[in-house]
């Protein structure tokens, strides 16, 4: 793998998904990344137990991190906390609204470091009448529109996947990594503020446009578009749902010509343009659907690709776990579990098919606190009092911790 952030610390005040997400990325592309724990541990460590015991969400955003565990609301986790972000040129935090404000003040962080970077991730930003709110993904995703812009009018969807999260962090990597660039050139930090209702405002533009613009937005239409056809899925006669997406007039025309054996089709008045189709949506459905049913899912998907329009099988997650273009590129790889057994795991989408990305390890809530604290200079006795004061956590101590303490 290639290291381009090789030198780079991050400091992660971290916790669930957005913000470890970020992190875990920038990990994958060299960074040194410390993430700061309360001493028992990012909740996400229990949200299930299903990879050799460890939480499948926490295995996947935490693996090639370093671990400290401290006390935030104790002044001396707070100064072990500063001395960590003295030597940091990134802080990426997603606690509560104002969690990290009784800690440090933006202007504290400055006259502290001036050239750290600090992204913030959070539901709503810090101004208007939401920005105190907590957030998870399914409540901005419900705000933003997004779970009723998905499935059908009669019954709306939430996504499979955390997409406020995953969009969040996804905009966060993006941020440091353009502020970094900045930072090259002005020898200067800056303060971030990423807000999840923000991105998925963003993502949902063409559908607010046309309900601002037109006054009505195309409706959910589940599988397919509510804005293109044919699109969606088609039953083959083997009775395996194959997915057809056409996305211009040539298209049509091959998918005509080709694979429904029509060429006349193409010329009907009724479907000439996109927009000629779906007026006539339904009669256009109809005669594909028929059409594409009475071939077997071999010869559909074999005329779809001599046709060149776009197709897909609609995967269960057993057969994307067996997926041969992942097993070409290298998209399985390996972690080390604090237990020391073996977890197969994604590789990172930056750097697919790495072998040196093989067997990065998954901490252990506050595996590293004595190792990192003594590069900060703390010695052996100092980490052992800290430690004894519960300031400090160690490895396999957050079993007997109350699930309540550390900064929320």
């Amino acid at each position: 793998m290639r290291a381009d952030l090789s030198g780079v610390r991050v400091v992660a005040v971290e916790q669930a998904v957005a913000v470890p997400l970020c992190s875990r990325h920038l990990a994958d592309m060299g960074a040194d990344v410390i993430k700061v724990e309360r001493l028992s541990g990012d909740f996400a460590r229990d949200y299930d137990d299903v990879v050799g015991g460890m939480s499948s969400h926490f295995v996947w955003l935490n693996r090639g991190k370093r671990s400290v565990a401290l006390d935030l609301k104790a002044p001396e986790g707070r100064r072990v906390l500063g001395e960590l972000l003295r030597t940091a040129d990134v802080l990426v935090c997603n606690l509560a609204p104002g969690a990290f404000d009784r800690i440090f003040t933006d202007d504290e962080l400055t006259a502290l470091n001036p050239r750290l970077i600090r992204l913030f991730l959070s539901g709503y930003g810090t101004r208007g009448p939401f920005a105190h709110r907590k957030a998870y993904d399914m409540l901005i995703q419900g705000e933003a529109g997004v779970v009723t812009a998905t499935g059908t009018p009669a019954q709306p969807a939430k996504p499979g996947v955390s997409l406020a999260d995953l969009s969040g962090g996804t905009y966060a990597l993006s941020a440091v990594t353009a502020a970094l660039y900045s930072r090259e050139r002005t020898g200067r930090g800056q303060r971030i503020d990423v807000a999840m209702f923000d991105v998925l405002l963003e993502w949902m533009s063409p559908l607010l446009l046309a309900q601002s613009h037109a006054g009505t937005a195309p409706q959910p239409a589940g599988l397919s578009h509510a804005s293109i056809a044919p699109y969606g899925p088609y039953v083959s006669a083997d009775g395996d749902l194959v997915l057809v997406a056409v996305q211009n007039e040539g298209q049509w025309r091959r998918l005509c010509e080709v694979v429904v054996g029509d060429p006349g089709l193409a010329a009907d008045p009724d479907f000439v343009l996109n927009t000629d189709r779906l007026r006539n949506r339904e009669r256009l459905e109809t005669v594909i659907e028929t059409a594409l049913r009475a071939l077997p899912t071999d010869e559909l998907t074999d005329r779809l690709e001599r046709a060149d329009v776009p197709n897909a099988r609609l995967n269960r997650l057993p057969d994307v776990l067996a997926h041969p273009q992942a097993r070409a590129t290298g998209r399985w790889s390996s972690a080390l579990l604090p237990d020391g057994t073996e977890a197969t795991v994604v590789t990172s989408p930056f750097h697919p098919g790495s072998a040196e990305e093989d067997f990065r390890s998954v901490p252990d809530v506050g595996e590293h606190s004595a190792e990192v604290l003594a590069e900060l200079g703390l010695s052996e006795e100092e980490v052992a009092e800290l430690t004894a004061a519960g300031v400090v956590g160690r490895p396999g101590q957050s079993l007997s911790i109350s699930k309540g303490s550390g900064t929320s």
